[in-house]
């Protein structure tokens, strides 16, 4: 089985600074929506996908450098990933 992992990274498109890069490659990109020319929504998948939900949609605004997860506001950009992680509830892996 194999899959494709689109992992994000977010740049400043002026400056080509980099605003948002994933520590972890399972971190995948679904979907990106941009709201305005500064807020853009991001559904993010990671694998495996034991967890739920499947998907989680984050919305970066970037010239405040701040993120709203579900119900979670997010204040840095650096706290995106760690938030994510604890928005998932993971599965136990099936027996075999």
């Amino acid at each position: 089985m194999s899959c494709w992992i689109e992992t994000p990274t977010l740049l400043d498109r002026t400056t080509k600074e980099r605003l948002l890069s994933f520590k972890d490659s399972n971190w995948s990109l679904e979907a990106a929506r941009w709201l305005s020319d500064t807020v853009v929504e991001l559904t993010l998948r990671k694998y495996p996908g034991n967890h739920l939900p499947v998907q989680v949609v984050a919305t970066l605004d970037c010239a405040h450098r701040n993120a709203k997860i579900g119900e979670t506001v997010v204040h840095s950009f650096a706290e995106i990933e760690p938030t994510l992680e604890r928005a998932l509830a993971w599965r136990p892996e099936p027996r075999r």
